[in-house]
């Protein structure tokens, strides 16, 4: 069978794969490509095609358009999975089959049978034009037969007579098309043994059968004989002893009847597994058709107005929403989604999501819409609880913190208009302490208490939410006409609020008097962004904290300004560590010869714009931001590899380097095994490594720390207390610690001729050092005098000025007099 398709997909690579796929298993057979509908159009005004498949989505409109000029042409509609319910509506407006398109990429599954499916639709469009010509010749001659002929449909009402049918029947032209002709058929042929000689009669399925009186009625039935063919029976009324019967070949209509009913049969299977129901408009836009609708909801649609404003009434701009959708309708464009609701007598409230196209009559004439109606009031309930847990506080039942964010973006808003507003932050002080001391059942009695009483003193207006653990937000509108007034006036009420909080809390018989701390922020305008009215009345809050209990504190702006030059550091500082502007510098310390036995790593900040850097302006920041373990593993892994090179040349081969380690670097769970695997990839004799620790570091988890310092010091690393002295100086702890030096503070050497308190103290540390066996190096030598001092008291190690300052490695090897290494 030669053919010729025309194929209609916007979805390039998929054609491509159908024309291809039809070309090899039919090589026979044209396929015509085309993009879109104009397109599409174009081709079969050019070509003819025998067959049509449309894709549903057409970039210029949907698959049902096409119905418009197709015409005769036999088409049939390409879906993707999930859309079978439209594959049904597009059966319903004209199309004859339907084709689902696999869900896996590049997949040819869904094509096996189209060649099939295209070959049925060109047999069904022969059989309809050989009938429909049948049927043509057979009226051209119906006048000039002198026997009364009537042709009835499937079910059992007359469609084509003549006028001697009429004549016979006695029932004027206007009754007789479309009237029901027969009773019960089988019973009307046993009467008259007209049974065939395989004794079957075959009637199309869901057939109804009516009659008329008059006991002369010619019987049209269909019978099938023994070969599977059909045959079409007309028996004629007696007249002068003779009966007239004609038999008609129709077993091709008789297929396409059993094709159709099929076909009807996968529409309402598909009906019926879809949670989608039909429906149609007329040209007034009424409810027409509502098939598979429930019926309480069927009784209040039909004959409604699809625009009807009760079904629009949910929406919180109803004029606006409807104003949209009327457009769409007098534009008779297609139309998505549509949330629509009716509300009950009782108050429950179904909600409807719609979807249509305009229905087009041949002549192209607008006859309403049709379109699929989803029940989505499951889901329209659910959002409204997914919105409750979304923006309330599950403890308190007050709005949470993204609740009080977006109130206050408005709130902003509306400021400038209305004057200046207020935030007041507060929290309960020391609220872990209540918790663990009474329980979290008892501290979550007390948020409960204290989120009742701000909501009984706040003002009608305002808005109180829980923004935090035991955090609370207040917002105040409409408090003053500018900033300097609304601080004032929020001020006070920050301390009525605390007076009102400050009374004991009953919590299961006991009395709690739990103290609070208040942060005060205006707001007028769009000056500020919600972001930085919460860092603002957060950074209040924060310097009321310092006040002790029960303080409250006004947003400064220096307070700010404080805040973003430390966001500013430490965007710095991220970036100085991703592109290398950090460097190590290397301060000598020497023998009382002034030798060079080794030398202090101190990291230095080469900023592009600020120059060098000192390590005091920004490691305390590093430090704050959690910055500092980032840099302390790059100044390790670096000062080990520097061991490493100097290992290599024998007049360095024995210094020693000495590395500040930070607290949280050192107190890491990962400390050890990191040092570890930096010594192994860098090939640093461990020996050569001092790690300086401070006092302060060693204070708290004393057992963990010692514990880490044996490890470290059985591969051989060695520990230096640094700014002994300046600390605790505990001996208890020192004689446990695996140290093997101490250093004397730069700010005890400095005084050590001038003021005789530093002095002893540096002969206390020099002599405290030599009975633990401890080497002792003495920080900031800066003159010969202070030199003097300490050697004749018996220091054997000095850094400081007098020897060199820090500088790079190179600087290091030139003060000791070595060969310095070219580039």
């Amino acid at each position: 069978m030669e053919l010729t398709v025309l194929l209609i997909d916007g979805d390039a690579a998929h054609a491509d794969q159908v024309r291809q796929f039809l070309q090899r298993t039919r090589p026979g057979w044209q396929v015509l490509q085309a993009a879109d509908l104009a397109q599409g159009q174009a081709l079969h005004a050019r070509h003819a095609p025998s067959v049509a498949v449309v894709a549903l989505e057409q970039a210029d409109g949907d698959a049902l358009q096409s119905l418009r000029w197709l015409g005769r042409t036999m088409a049939m509609v390409a879906v993707c999975a999930g859309q079978e319910a439209m594959a049904a509506l597009a059966m319903r407006a004209g199309f004859a089959d339907f084709v689902v398109r696999s869900e896996l990429p590049g997949s040819t599954s869904h094509l096996h049978t189209l060649p099939e499916q295209i070959e049925g639709l060109a047999r069904q469009r022969a059989t309809r034009d050989a009938l429909e010509a049948q049927s043509r010749e057979l009226s051209a001659t119906l006048a000039s037969i002198s026997q009364g002929i009537i042709s009835l449909d499937g079910e059992g009402r007359i469609h084509v007579f003549n006028e001697r049918a009429q004549e016979l029947v006695g029932l004027p032209h206007s009754l007789m098309q479309g009237e029901p002709f027969l009773s019960d058929l089988v019973e009307f042929q046993r009467a008259r043994g007209e049974f065939g000689e395989d004794g079957s009669v075959y009637w199309p399925p869901g057939a109804k059968l009516g009659s008329y009186n008059n006991g002369t009625c010619p019987a049209v039935y269909i019978r099938r004989t023994l070969e599977g063919r059909y045959l079409e029976v007309r028996t004629h009324p007696e007249r002068n002893g003779r009966r007239v019967r004609t038999y008609t070949d129709v077993t091709d209509y008789v297929r396409i009847q059993e094709q159709l009913r099929h076909s009807e049969q996968r529409w309402r299977s598909m009906t019926a597994l879809s949670s989608d129901w039909f429906w149609e408009l007329d040209a007034q836009l009424r409810f027409v058709l509502l098939d598979g609708c429930p019926e309480g909801l069927k009784a209040v649609l039909q004959g409604q107005p699809v625009d009807a404003p009760a079904l629009w009434c949910h929406q919180p701009n109803m004029a606006v929403a409807l104003s949209g959708s009327r457009v769409v309708l007098e534009a008779r464009q297609p139309f998505q989604d549509w949330e629509m609701c009716h509300r009950a007598e009782d108050g429950s409230t179904v909600w409807l999501s719609l979807s249509g196209t305009p229905r087009i009559d041949a002549q192209g004439q607008f006859r309403g819409y049709c379109g699929v109606a989803r029940d989505i009031t499951e889901r329209k309930q659910n959002e409204v609880q997914i919105r409750r847990l979304a923006y309330t506080d599950d403890l308190t039942e007050l709005p949470n913190r993204a609740a009080m964010l977006q109130q206050l973006t408005a709130a902003l808003h509306r400021s400038q208009h209305h004057g200046a507003g207020a935030l007041l932050m507060l929290d309960v002080d020391r609220f872990k302490d209540i918790n663990d001391a009474m329980g979290h059942s008892w501290g979550d009695v007390l948020l409960k208490e204290v989120a009742r009483r701000l909501e009984l003193w706040c003002r009608p207006g305002d808005v109180v939410g829980r923004v935090g653990g035991d955090e609370f937000l207040i917002m105040i509108e409409s408090l003053a006409p500018d900033l300097a007034q609304a601080h004032a006036r929020a001020g006070a009420m920050a301390l009525s609020l605390i007076g009102i909080l400050g009374q004991a809390f009953e919590l299961q018989g006991r009395a709690v008097q739990p103290s609070f701390c208040i942060g005060v922020a205006g707001f007028q305008g769009l000056e500020r962004s919600v972001d930085e009215m919460r860092q603002c009345v957060e950074l209040a809050l924060g310097e009321a904290k310092t006040r002790g209990r029960n303080a409250w504190s006004v947003f400064d702006p220096q307070l700010q300004r404080t805040v973003r030059e430390r966001a500013a550091l430490e965007v710095d500082i991220r970036m100085a560590l991703e592109q290398g502007h950090f460097l190590l510098h290397y301060q000598p310390v020497v023998d009382a010869e002034g030798r060079v036995q080794g030398a202090e790593a101190l990291v230095r900040w080469k900023h592009p714009e600020r120059g060098l850097i000192p390590p005091g302006a920004f490691i305390p920041a590093a430090e704050q931001m959690g910055l500092i373990f980032a840099l302390d593993r790059w100044v390790l892994r670096l000062a080990c590899q520097q061991l490493a090179l100097w290992a290599q040349d024998a007049a360095t081969a024995d210094w020693t380097l000495a590395v500040n380690l930070s607290a949280q670097e050192f107190r890491h769970a990962d400390f050890v095994p990191r040092m570890q695997d930096i010594l192994r990839d860098t090939g640093a004799r461990a020996d050569r490594l001092k790690l300086e620790l401070t006092e302060s570091l060693m204070l708290d988890e004393v057992e963990d720390s010692i514990a880490k310092m044996q490890t470290l010091r059985g591969w051989g690393i060695q520990f230096s207390l640094d700014d002994f002295g300046t600390g605790y100086s505990s001996l208890g702890y020192l004689k446990r610690l695996p140290l093997s030096q101490l250093k004397i503070d730069q700010s005890f050497v400095r005084d050590v001729l001038l003021d005789a308190n530093d002095a002893a103290i540096v002969r206390t540390v020099i002599a405290l050092g030599q009975s633990l066996g401890l080497e002792v190096v003495a920080e900031g030598v800066e003159t010969r005098g202070q030199l003097d001092f300490l050697v004749a008291h018996g220091c054997r190690r000095f850094q400081g000025y007098l020897f060199g300052r820090p500088a790079e490695a190179q600087m290091l090897l030139a003060h000791a007099g070595l060969v310095v290494p070219a580039g």
